[in-house]
């Protein structure tokens, strides 16, 4: 970078120094900075929401969808169906449900350690396969495809999520 003196008006003894410009450098103008905030505000707002599952006593919980207990493991409403089998090395679940119209029925397998859950779903003539991670009192859901959603846990024990949630 080669410097310039300019002089200033007559009379000043003090030169101003402006550095010359490289060709083909510009700083990012606030048209530049504008789009890169609103496609960053898109992506954003494209992710799905947190969603929440709780199981207690009395329910299983999808978000604002109450599945009442019918006893022995069944939770089951006119939105669907969840049932939870729990053995000494593994809890089992399973669900029937339909997502965006178009039927589900899942079934999860979560080791008695509870830190990880591997899930398959059939989603109308798809098959999908899901691993979940708990982290910090929710699950955190790959789909073989990549898709990624949280699952937020409303109780203490993690409890099993075998919908397709996020799809």
């Amino acid at each position: 970078m080669e410097l310039q003196r300019l002089p200033l008006p007559v009379g000043s003894p003090h030169p101003i120094r402006r550095g010359g410009r490289q060709a083909g450098r510009r700083r990012p103008g606030p048209v530049l900075i504008g789009a890169l905030a609103a496609c960053a505000g898109a992506v954003i707002a494209s992710q799905p929401p947190d969603l929440t599952v709780g199981l207690d006593p009395g329910a299983y919980r999808v978000g604002d969808v109450r599945l009442p207990a019918r006893g022995q493991g069944v939770y089951a409403g006119p939105e669907g169906a969840v049932v939870i089998v729990r053995h000494p090395d593994a809890t089992l679940a399973a669900a029937s449900t339909d997502l965006h119209g178009t039927h589900m029925v899942g079934r999860c397998r979560l080791p008695s350690e509870g830190r990880t859950e591997r899930c398959t779903f059939r989603l109308g003539s798809r098959t999908l396969r899901a691993v979940d991670e708990l982290d910090h009192g929710g699950w955190d859901r790959r789909y073989q495809d990549g898709r990624r959603v949280r699952i937020v846990l409303a109780g203490a024990v993690p409890a099993p999520v075998p919908i397709a949630l996020g799809r």
